[in-house]
């Protein structure tokens, strides 16, 4: 079960992004998340908390992510509302591989299609091949790579409804 998140989930969204972040730096793969802008005080900068859907296991919260209709960071040309924005997903490490991934990938086709818009878009990082792999499996196309911040390298993608 998939539901958007309220106040209360707070704690539920920063543990299974830290989940992540902890993952991620003990396996040597680069990202821009860390253990300070995975808290709700740095990420209610950018995002309200009803921008977050929370996937659940028997009431357990297994995955998250955040979806937007403007992203000024990564695509500053895209007028808001135009395109859905996938945003933070993450999926706690004892449910990985369980298609949990794809069932919000499938929400958010889902969502924007509810919503009458007909691209979604997100970023990720470019040297993340199965993170790149699992985003074109479900249909997104990569349209821009490059270098930025700190020498991050960014990967964006599209997917067309």
């Amino acid at each position: 079960m998939i539901r958007q998140a309220n106040n209360t989930d707070i704690t539920n969204i920063e543990e299974i992004l830290l989940d992540a972040v902890i993952w991620m730096h003990g396996n040597g793969l680069d990202n821009l998340w860390n253990e300070s802008n995975i808290k709700w005080n740095q990420l209610s900068k950018n995002y309200n908390i009803s921008d977050f859907y929370i996937s659940y296991d028997n009431n357990i919260p297994t995955a998250c992510m955040a979806l937007t209709d403007y992203d000024s960071t990564y695509w500053p040309d895209i007028p808001k509302g135009a395109s859905l924005f996938i945003h933070k997903l993450a999926v706690k490490r004892e449910y990985a591989g369980k298609g949990i991934s794809e069932e919000l990938i499938n929400f958010s086709k889902a969502f924007a299609a509810e919503c009458h818009i007909n691209e979604i878009r997100l970023d990720c990082n470019q040297k993340r091949e199965k993170l790149r792999k699992l985003y074109e499996k479900n249909g997104f196309i990569c349209v821009k790579e490059y270098v930025c911040r700190e020498n991050s390298n960014f990967a964006l993608y599209v997917y067309k409804l």
